[in-house]
């Protein structure tokens, strides 16, 4: 299993996005955009792909090619699943003692919700590899030998198995090179969920999301429809793309 990792958020940063797209055949879906950029002639001078994001769909062109990767998305067996964070609602003082840094709190707060998306998604998975984007909110480096301790260790915190360590790589990568443009799709999955939050004026980018929308055979992407149904129930009905809005426990 291969699984790429990503984050987003709007411009004031009130929202924290978390998403992970889990790739059984994960050369299916490399092949599948190749051609698709190949078509649409995204390529550079010497052939090789471009990369395509939500951020910079802004012409009919973009749009299509945003469409076509949500296509072959819904073709694969590939799946996503994310996790909103409204930042107002974190209570950092649980992430640390008095007298530290802001920073310092939110970073491990950061990987304490990167932990949580990725254990409530990997119960059978053994022997994965993550492979995360530059990471804005926290030490990458950090970040990941942390997560290797909980994941790629055999009797690690979430390791599912006396034998088999749940994920034996985590690394990061930049996603416009052709090599991991995949994780260009989680970005369009991702950029799509905080659209629905903060609805553009921006034609291509909403024509994009309502695809999505249509594709998944939901209303919307936003908490008065996904808050409602339970994890089971989203694996059974929604098995290719669930969204967890998360909030505090007391």
């Amino acid at each position: 299993m291969l699984i790429y990792f990503d984050e987003s958020y709007d411009t004031e940063h009130r929202y924290l996005l978390l998403g992970a797209l889990f790739n059984p055949h994960p050369k299916y879906l490399h092949r599948e955009l190749l051609d698709v950029k190949r078509k649409y002639n995204c390529l550079d001078r010497n052939g090789k792909a471009l990369e395509i994001k939500y951020f910079n769909c802004t012409s009919k062109r973009n749009q299509e090619m945003n469409c076509k990767a949500i296509d072959i998305f819904m073709r694969s067996t590939s799946y996503f699943r994310a996790i909103v964070i409204d930042q107002k609602l974190i209570n950092l003082d649980r992430f640390g003692k008095k007298g530290e840094p802001d920073k310092i709190k939110m970073a491990r707060a950061y990987k304490k919700f990167s932990e949580l998306l990725l254990s409530h998604n990997t119960e059978n998975i053994y022997n994965g590899v993550l492979l995360t984007d530059e990471l804005t909110r926290c030490n990458g480096d950090k970040f990941i030998e942390i997560m290797k301790q909980d994941f790629c260790t055999v009797g690690g915190k979430h390791c599912n198995d006396n034998s088999r360590p749940t994920l034996k790589d985590i690394r990061d990568i930049k996603s416009h090179i052709e090599d991991y443009q995949v994780n260009q799709i989680n970005d369009i999955l991702l950029g799509s969920i905080l659209n629905n939050i903060y609805p553009t004026k921006k034609e291509y980018k909403n024509n994009v999301r309502n695809y999505l929308i249509k594709c998944l055979g939901v209303k919307n992407l936003l908490p008065e429809t996904w808050n409602i149904y339970s994890k089971n129930y989203v694996e059974k009905y929604y098995p290719k793309y669930n969204i967890w809005y998360w909030k505090p426990i007391d």
